[in-house]
């Protein structure tokens, strides 16, 4: 048939296509497998290790209620004077270790990693219907997490964004 219409269809292979750098290909991949493994390191891993780091803050607290700690001067500073956890504090690490633990972890870390690894594995699709929809998506939900960090950060107190510190200012 080739040879009737005068075109050649035997070099098929011959398209081509951009190399893949390690910003393409890791960073702002638009492959759900690749974006699973993504939410993987970010919810999992990385927010799941500062929730237990947060978990193990308040239950050593908790086991020895007026013993002077060091590490609470490392990772605490002004928010646990003389080693000693302010109760105030305590009570933030507990919320913002439930926050982190089921909002980042469970909710987007979890979900996200099988929902982008498994689903279009299960109904046979290649990728999903839209890559860069869901690089986005990523990248939004990668950026919350970053906000949300500097809130409890800044200013030295566990909500430093409130209306009256910025007319302050």
């Amino acid at each position: 048939m080739s040879e009737v219409s005068g075109i050649s269809h035997s070099n098929h292979d011959d398209h081509h296509h951009h190399k893949e750098t390690f910003i393409t290909k890791y960073i702002f991949s638009q492959d759900h497998k690749m974006i699973a493994k993504q939410y993987l390191i970010l919810g999992v891993l990385f927010m799941g290790f500062i929730g237990v780091a947060m978990s193990l803050l308040f239950r050593l607290q908790l086991a020895w209620p007026e013993q002077s700690f060091a590490v609470f001067d490392i990772f605490l500073g002004d928010w646990a004077p003389e080693g000693v956890m302010d109760p105030n504090i305590y009570l933030a690490l507990v919320t913002i270790h439930g926050t982190i633990m089921v909002f980042f972890v469970l909710t987007a870390g979890l979900s996200g990693t099988f929902s982008n690894l498994l689903i279009p594995l299960q109904i046979g699709a290649r990728d999903m219907a839209s890559g860069l929809l869901n690089m986005i998506s990523f990248w939004l939900f990668f950026s919350f997490k970053y906000d949300n960090a500097c809130l409890f950060i800044c200013g030295g107190r566990s909500c430093c964004c409130r209306m009256d510190d910025l007319s302050a200012t």
